[in-house]
């Protein structure tokens, strides 16, 4: 089942959590609040979240003036936050239930991270119709969509270091019990249509098992079976309150978090936090279906937009290929460019046909390094060495277009076409077996994601491959990995 959500993987709830379950008082909500302030490991992962990393690398969030520093408001009382809690249960099926922690986390979003809750409502704005419709058709209330906010910040591509992926995080075996396709090409946890309609599906059997929406929500967070292990260690009792110091640390967290992520996502206003406009609103983009391969490179070259901008709208197409199937394929641009496609679609389809890694023009190529210079961008620097920006990027293990000056890149080039400057050449094979590395020595703490964003162009899958001789759920301190150059 699925573990963890993304923020609290790494979050140590009996350090934040103790046995009280009353209402407390302000000097109470600040005592917690500092509690997790001290805790440097939280601030790191609410500040360092896969939407702010991946929104700001990749622009697709405007750039924002929004800054704490620049607005200044009177703290609010707790009673002004019950209240409106107190409001928000009675416009819902579940109960936002005014406890210490879910007005510490309410707090925790509305006051000391405004900017990332500023980001997630920009973002917010691209899914949550969609997240809205589902929930609309499956008969659940429409708060569940502020679920995935606290799942993966509202990042779909956002992966755990346990696995789990996707805007709801699911893990690979939930995903495909709930009909979710992955493939080395797909990964439907990704697809915001069909993850959101699974997860909706998970959610109302979950309620249909406990009657209880906070129950449901931890059996997302913890599973079904520590749900009922915690209600059996409580002797009986089916209140989340009552049975929460039974549940996995991260767990107890989990549902005071949803209530305060939603709180701060409702009355945004009242604490004057300014939502960062995405580039793209949702009613700007449609879909259409595709039944034959598409290179998103080359889609990108007919219709005038990034490949970076094109993954991005296109998520669950894991490596920019939308590969043939047996069933049509959805594929998401905005709207203006939906006619420039069904114009060209033709050659895109015939330009986007599959070509093998190691075909003749390769075989005949020898290794280059080529350093970028100020003003090249890889379709010159693919032009200049006769080979594709796909190419590039497959050699340099690039997730995206942009590139620094000085950059070193690997170029395949034709043997004896040394022509293009700023390269050296060095005879190494193709197949893999001289393939170059640098190292890394696991420190404590360390996860697999963080050790990848150390890395330009280097994906957690990279470090797997190149390291498939060790177990990445259990690696020792000490341990000398390689890094793939």
């Amino acid at each position: 089942m699925k573990r963890a959500g993304f923020i609290f993987f790494l979050l140590k709830g009996g350090v934040l959590f103790g046995q009280s379950d009353t209402v407390i008082s302000k000097v109470g909500t600040d005592s917690i609040i500092r509690i997790v302030e001290r805790d440097d490991r939280i601030a790191q992962i609410l500040d360092s979240t896969f939407l702010a990393y991946y929104f700001e690398s990749d622009r697709q969030l405007k750039e924002s003036l929004f800054n704490d520093k620049q607005i200044d408001t009177a703290v609010l009382a707790d009673s002004v936050i019950v209240r409106r809690l107190d409001l928000l249960s009675e416009a819902s099926p579940i109960e936002f239930t005014p406890h210490k922690y879910t007005i510490a986390f309410a707090r925790l979003y509305a006051e000391k991270k405004k900017q990332l809750t500023a980001r997630m409502l920009g973002a917010s704005t691209l899914y949550f119709p969609v997240f809205e419709e589902a929930l609309n058709r499956h008969g659940l209330p429409l708060e569940l969509k502020f679920l995935p906010v606290i799942e993966s910040a509202l990042n779909a591509k956002a992966r755990s270091h346990m696995g789990a992926s996707g805007l709801w995080q699911f893990m690979p075996g939930t995903a495909k019990g709930r009909g979710l396709k992955i493939t080395s090409y797909i990964d439907e946890r990704s697809d915001l249509y069909k993850a959101t309609d699974a997860a909706c599906q998970y959610l109302k059997d979950a309620y249909e098992i406990y009657q209880d929406w906070h129950l449901a929500i931890a059996s997302y967070n913890a599973g079904a079976g520590n749900v009922n292990k915690a209600i059996r260690r409580s002797n009986g009792k089916t209140n989340f309150w009552e049975i929460r110091s039974y549940l996995p640390r991260e767990t107890q967290s989990y549902v005071p978090s949803f209530l305060g992520c939603a709180y701060a996502m409702s009355y945004y206003k009242e604490h004057n936090i300014i939502p960062v406009e995405p580039k793209m609103k949702f009613f700007e983009l449609d879909t259409l279906y595709v039944n034959a391969r598409i290179n998103i490179d080359v889609l990108g070259q007919y219709v005038q937009i990034s490949a970076e901008d094109l993954n991005f709208y296109n998520p669950s197409y894991t490596k920019g290929i939308i590969p043939k199937t047996a069933e049509s394929r959805v594929l998401v641009l905005p709207r203006m460019s939906i006619g420039i496609f069904e114009k060209n679609k033709d050659s895109i389809y015939a330009n986007s046909k599959r070509q093998s890694p190691y075909n003749n023009n390769n075989k005949d190529r020898q290794l280059t390094f080529h350093v970028v210079k100020d003003g090249e961008y890889l379709g010159l620097i693919a032009k200049k060495h006769q080979c594709s920006v796909s190419d590039l990027k497959k050699w340099n293990y690039l997730k995206t277009d942009r590139l620094r000056t000085g950059q070193k890149l690997r170029v395949y080039e034709i043997a004896g076409n040394n022509k293009a400057k700023g390269t050296t050449t060095k005879n190494i094979t193709t197949n893999g077996s001289d393939k170059e590395y640098s190292y890394y020595t696991i420190k404590k703490g360390d996860t697999l994601w963080e050790i990848a964003q150390r890395y330009e162009g280097v994906s957690m899958e990279d470090l797997k491959d190149a390291n498939s001789q060790w177990n990445f759920h259990n690696l020792k301190t000490g341990t000398k990995i390689k890094i793939p150059r």
